[in-house]
């Protein structure tokens, strides 16, 4: 019975999509022929690293698929990127008593809980109607970018948020 149970908390943790994906219901994606990549505003005049590696990874995804690169005055899809800032908690929650009991009577002390907040980056992808300026497709990612990553690891896990979330575009018809 406990080998089942393992397999099954395995098998269901394996099917969990590492992006969340959305989409504008009565869209017909196959009229959308062309994109633009439209950077965030902070990343219109001097891009980001992180700005970099996205664009490069869409443009590499998008590659492959019927849309093709044109100029943002020209494209059907303007893309849109940016990283969600998510905050986290890290700190020990460790708590210990001394007490004594002896006819109903107790005394106990714990520890404080001590940690430190901090901010780790989801990606998020946005398709955008160029005519109609709302979005029609979004992809947020479910892994985090954080500041001690590497260079190499962050163009990895990047490429891979991107590739992740351009596998379910254009979505299906469900």
């Amino acid at each position: 019975m406990r080998w089942f149970a393992l397999f099954l908390a395995v098998t269901l943790a394996g099917c969990v999509s590492p992006v969340v994906v959305d989409h504008r219901a009565g869209t017909n994606f196959d009229s959308y022929r062309t994109y633009a990549i439209d950077p965030p505003e902070q990343d219109e005049k001097a891009l980001s690293l992180d700005g970099q590696r996205v664009q490069e990874a869409l443009q590499r995804e998008l590659a492959g698929r019927p849309l093709d690169s044109a100029g943002e005055d020209a494209a059907d899809l303007l893309v849109r990127y940016r990283f969600v800032p998510v905050e986290k908690f890290q700190g020990s929650t460790l708590q210990f008593g001394f007490g004594w009991f002896g006819n109903g009577y107790g005394l106990s002390t714990s520890t404080p809980v001590e940690g430190e907040t901090y901010k780790e980056y989801k990606l998020q992808v946005a398709f955008v109607d160029r005519g109609t300026k709302k979005v029609v497709w979004e992809a947020t990612s479910r892994d985090t970018l954080y500041e001690s990553l590497s260079s190499e690891r962050r163009a990895k896990r990047i490429d891979a948020m991107v590739a992740d979330m351009l596998k379910r575009y254009p979505p299906t018809a469900s």
